[in-house]
């Protein structure tokens, strides 16, 4: 359920595509900025109503990562005592499985600035990487009041899954077409 003003907290969780459903794994392109700046304009529009907004990111390359950044760019602009950052992560060696340095840097140095890390292995031994990546998707999605989708509509895959989540759990949810950016 939607929180009111007078919580003076809202809490903003995002799903997203890869960079291979989005514009490719070089977030120096155009796309990728005018995503963040639509970002930023909705913690901003956010900070007008609540004097706290949290914002989770669950630090998969591509949308994640884009909303990270905002997120780090808007608690520079605001400071961190209205925008408090969760990382919501599967565990610390997530960016191993990833092929680029300067990707795996980029986590690194995001994940060391938020205000908290929740991981989600260690309270799913033995299971499978993609179950553990589906039960944080399920944590961030139950802990926000606004859901943000970048979603092209795709019926497979983790955003679709955290999509039919966020309206299971009857979410606001807030819907980014990629080929809308």
């Amino acid at each position: 359920m939607f929180k009111t003003m007078t919580d003076g907290v809202v809490s903003i969780s995002l799903t997203g595509h890869r960079p291979d459903k989005l514009a490719g794994y070089n977030l120096n392109v155009p796309f990728y900025d005018r995503l963040r700046q639509r970002l930023i304009r909705i913690i901003e529009r956010s900070l007008d109503n609540y004097e706290l907004v949290e914002c989770h990111s669950g630090m998969a390359l591509g949308a994640d990562t884009v909303w990270a950044q905002a997120i780090v760019e808007c608690q520079q602009k605001y400071g961190n005592d209205r925008i408090r950052f969760i990382a919501d992560i599967p565990d610390m060696k997530q960016s191993s499985r990833w092929i680029s340095k300067a990707d795996r840097d980029r986590w690194k140095e995001i994940v060391d600035k938020a205000d908290e890390v929740r991981q989600y292995a260690h309270q799913n031994t033995g299971k499978s990487y993609a179950y553990i990546l589906n039960q944080r998707n399920i944590g961030m999605i139950q802990a926000c009041d606004i859901l943000i989708a970048v979603y092209n509509g795709d019926t497979t895959g983790g955003t679709a899954n955290g999509v039919r989540d966020g309206i299971r759990m009857n979410k606001f949810i807030t819907y980014i077409r990629p080929d809308s950016i």
